[in-house]
């Protein structure tokens, strides 16, 4: 089956650790300022997408690597829907 990968593909540990980074940092801006909390929903967007991104990079790792690889990406991900559910409830309620 062709998967449309001839090469190897970026490493995605940066992808990883950028969508943690943005779950981490929504989740304190929304519980530390409310008043902030567009700001939060914006970051746990964009740490959703970068997470996603992420875990598909590195379904396509080639080496044993890759189980951790998604286990990080789906920290991210799991950090960032924090960061965007407790940030979409702030800013419109």
């Amino acid at each position: 089956m062709y998967d449309g990968y001839d090469e190897i593909p970026k490493n995605p540990v940066g992808y990883c650790l950028l969508a943690i980074a943005c779950g981490i940092v929504g989740v304190v801006i929304v519980f530390t300022a409310k008043d902030l909390a567009l700001v939060s929903l914006g970051l746990g967007a964009i740490g959703m997408v970068v997470g996603g991104y992420a875990i598909g990079l590195s379904n396509h790792f080639p080496t044993k690597d890759r189980v951790q690889f998604m286990g990080l990406s789906a920290v991210g991900i799991m950090v960032s829907v924090i960061a965007f559910m407790f940030g979409f409830a702030y800013a419109f309620t």
